[in-house]
């Protein structure tokens, strides 16, 4: 049953700490900290989301960090760096560094084409053109899309779920992230042409669930078996994975959404084994996390695959991760987009800041990040070895939102380009 939430102010305190090192980005002050944490909280005092986490990190040391609101509708514990919490996207990234310790222990190479493990896909087309009918007319590519291209959503699939397009619409009638297995997922994805020739533009695609087939299938194992050995009880993500046992289900953080300017709570699908294995486990979404340990995650991107002494990837597989994968004639390239899109690149599995301004986002160019279609979000900013990530779980407060109005309070933003710069960009 959804019941409304009535939040009293001074009900549940934040808690806010800055401690660490004096920032190497002199713009990054103590007052730019607080009004941080005032503007983050404040979706709880608003009735906008039922509770909020988030933490900062500068070189390996805790910076500053606020907690506010009730872990779930049952309790009046507040949340906590511990508290677990549905994560969807930020799935993505995960799944990425899996499949390139795979191509780190040599199981593929990035120019390998995807049938060499998807062989569904060896007579897919392209899609040219379709009429009004929904007749498509199609041709086929020179090769199939690379695994490389698999990795940086560049081999010309689409997602299913993102509501515009003509394939779009046609994958979504299909929902293959309802598919009991991989193999059905792969089956349902085939059955389509490709919306664009591999390789020849970035689209946010299904790409990152068929990356969790391809473990499987290179492993014969689950993608929650494979991930659990390699990266999360190594790094010591004691509460990541595909489901949360039984006994710690009371960790689980609610999920809200606001009806008629009501915040109410929503009925999800129980995290325990049973309802979470009923559909395959996805490479695009599906993990459940800590604040804690994602931190303990991008702490790893950060250190270039290590931790402490423990080296579980290459420095050079990490490089690949975060750098901008997009190319456009062989160089590099932005995503192709009008708006805050058009500074971003993307690499084996998060954005990259390409253009600060384009981006309307304030970090340092080469910081990377990503975010979950329920409120998580992080990003690495190598720049200044700074780590943010921030959790709520909200069906109404987009992710990329939490992800802006952190980032960009912040930071200062640049500087306005010169009027000489401006004249010349316009000619």
């Amino acid at each position: 049953m959804r019941r409304s939430i009535f939040i009293r102010s001074g009900l549940f305190a934040a808690v806010l700490c800055f401690v660490g090192p004096a920032f190497a980005n002199p713009v990054i002050t103590p007052e730019r900290l607080k009004t941080l944490d005032a503007n983050v909280l404040s979706y709880v005092d608003e009735a906008k989301v039922s509770n909020m986490s988030y933490g900062m990190w500068q070189s390996g040391q805790l910076t500053a960090s606020g907690f506010r609101g009730p872990v779930h509708e049952a309790t009046v514990q507040p949340v906590s760096d511990t508290v677990i919490h549905r994560i969807y996207s930020m799935t993505k990234p995960v799944t990425a560094i899996g499949l390139l310790i795979l191509l780190e222990e040599g199981y593929f190479a990035l120019d390998d084409p995807i049938t060499k493990f998807l062989p569904e896909f060896e007579d897919t087309l392209v899609l040219a053109d379709y009429d009004s009918d929904g007749e498509m007319f199609t041709y086929r590519p020179v090769r199939p899309p690379t695994m490389g291209q698999l990795l940086s959503h560049t081999a010309g699939f689409v997602y299913g779920n993102q509501g515009f397009g003509f394939l779009e619409d046609k994958l979504s009638e299909l929902q293959p992230l309802a598919s009991a297995t991989g193999d059905d997922l792969v089956e349902k994805v085939a059955s389509l042409p490709y919306n664009a020739l591999p390789g020849s533009e970035f689209r946010y695609s299904i790409s990152s669930d068929l990356q969790g087939v391809i473990i499987e299938r290179i492993t014969g194992e689950t993608l929650d078996t494979f991930l659990t050995r390699e990266l999360f009880e190594p790094l010591g993500m004691t509460d990541t994975g595909f489901f949360v046992e039984e006994t710690e289900l009371n960790r689980v953080s609610s999920v809200t959404r606001i009806t008629d300017d009501v915040l109410i709570y929503t009925k999800e699908p129980s995290a325990g084994y049973e309802a979470q294995a009923a559909n395959f486990f996805e490479g695009g979404q599906g993990l459940f996390s800590t604040m804690r340990d994602y931190q303990i995650f991008a702490t790893f991107l950060m250190n270039g695959g290590r931790l402490g002494d423990l080296r579980l990837l290459g420095e050079e597989r990490v490089e690949l991760f975060h750098d901008n994968a997009i190319r456009y004639r062989g160089l590099p390239a932005r995503q192709g987009a009008n708006g805050d899109p058009a500074g971003l690149g993307y690499g084996y599995g998060v954005a990259t800041i390409e253009d600060r301004r384009l981006a309307n986002l304030n970090a340092p160019d080469g910081t990377y990040f990503w975010y979950g279609a329920l409120g998580t979000w992080f990003w690495v900013d190598p720049e200044n070895e700074i780590i943010f990530v921030g959790m709520m779980q909200s069906h109404s407060v987009p992710a990329h939102e939490m992800l802006k109005l952190s980032m960009n309070t912040l930071y200062e933003p640049p500087e306005p380009e010169s009027q000489s710069t401006q004249e010349g960009s316009s000619d």
